[in-house]
């Protein structure tokens, strides 16, 4: 098991978000937080990286257990060293570094001394980041950027790599290629969790989901298992 959320309660102030979640990932597994907008699954994935602490004005109870190791209270920068890589939703690249500064900036070994993704197996990957190497990033479309953030997480080895939201606002085009790297990601047994609230996309890349509604879980289970009457209640499809 890598990562474990075992009763997990997360505040901004004093408004509560999200209501004893549970939530378990396994090694090389896919596994999505689906939902609505503004049902809690950002906060979850914020939660996990640290971002909800009292100098944010906010704060979680309950356990987030990561290889063995409780993250709750830790900084966020302690808890990427262990090995977290953490793509936001909005992208937050640097517009004036170029693409190939954009990913240098964040190579790292693994905390197990892992150098598996260079510059060059990057760019294997997202060839088009190699046709823009030398561009800017404020430069790059809105897809560009979105496969620029997902790289600069990889250049991290890590074991764990957490993606928010990351086919809002993209063309189906661009959604589409997004799918076919998770699927090579998946492939090649890197452990993902992603929060989504495309719903074709999330079936399309994971083997497990959890549905979120109200900050709480309504179900949860194999992601090709899924009732239609379930994504139906909850997704309105």
């Amino acid at each position: 098991m890598i990562l474990e959320i075992n009763h997990l309660n997360s505040f901004y102030g004093s408004s509560q978000i999200l209501f004893d979640m549970n939530l378990k990932v396994d090694k090389t597994e896919s596994v999505c937080i689906l939902g609505r907008n503004g049902v809690g699954k950002s906060t979850t994935m914020k939660s996990i990286v640290g971002l909800l602490n009292p100098r944010n004005k906010s704060h979680i109870e309950g356990e987030i257990n990561y290889c063995g190791k409780n993250l709750t209270g830790m900084s966020s920068y302690k808890i990427a060293r262990q090995g977290i890589a953490y793509v936001p939703q909005g992208r937050h690249i640097f517009p004036t570094l170029s693409v190939k500064e954009n990913l240098l900036i964040a190579q790292r070994k693994g905390v197990d001394g892992n150098n598996e993704w260079t510059i060059d197996k990057i760019y294997e990957l997202f060839p088009r980041l190699k046709e823009r190497e030398t561009f800017k990033g404020g430069r790059l479309s809105g897809g560009e950027q979105q496969m620029l953030t997902i790289a600069r997480g990889l250049m991290q080895n890590p074991r764990l790599l957490l993606l928010d939201e990351i086919t809002e606002g993209l063309a189906p085009i661009i959604v589409n290629e997004l799918k076919n790297v998770i699927q090579t990601l998946r492939e090649q047994n890197v452990t993902i969790l992603l929060a989504e609230q495309n719903v074709n996309f999330a079936l399309g890349t994971s083997n497990r989901t959890y549905i979120i509604e109200k900050g709480t879980v309504v179900y949860e289970g194999e992601t090709a298992a899924i009732p239609k009457e379930v994504l139906s209640k909850h997704l309105g499809l």
